[in-house]
């Protein structure tokens, strides 16, 4: 099935914020992040914006983008690509997502699976800036993608 309506939802970027019980700390002199390997997650949340070409800006996004058709079909199955687990979404009105509850997956499903992800031996708090969803190599799976 073609999903158009993720051409938009695909514009949205945004930042996974992870509270870990032990605060990243810098990589040596670099702004890169590492995480205690022991340190566990407290909290993820996903802050949503859209970048505003013209104003060089990001702004949040309305209430009319939240609430658009994201993606069509009963459920979604989304996979961070370092966690070999797929965590499937049932549409909440069994028939598509809004933006709201796609972003919401995305969040739930990173809450599921960032604990198992690595960077320099902890947590990857290091590639939380959401860059979209797309269906790769699996028909059906869709990856989410963060850049850092």
């Amino acid at each position: 099935m073609d999903h158009p309506e993720l051409e938009f939802f695909n514009t949205i970027s945004g930042e996974l914020k992870i509270e870990l019980s032990i605060p990243p700390r810098p990589i040596g002199d670099l702004l890169n992040l590492e995480a205690d390997a022991t340190a566990e997650i407290i909290s993820v949340e996903l802050q949503p914006h859209i970048y505003e070409e013209e104003a060089d800006d990001i702004r949040e996004l309305t209430p009319e983008e939240l609430d658009r058709v994201a993606f069509r079909g009963k459920q979604i199955k989304l996979r961070n690509p370092d966690v070999d687990r797929v965590i499937t979404h049932k549409a909440p009105n069994g028939k598509h997502f809004t933006v709201r509850e796609l972003l919401a997956a995305v969040e739930e499903t990173e809450r599921q699976v960032r604990g198992d992800t690595e960077w320099f031996d902890g947590v990857d708090v290091q590639h939380i800036y959401f860059e979209g969803i797309d269906e790769e190599d699996d028909p059906g799976i869709y990856e989410i993608f963060w850049g850092s």
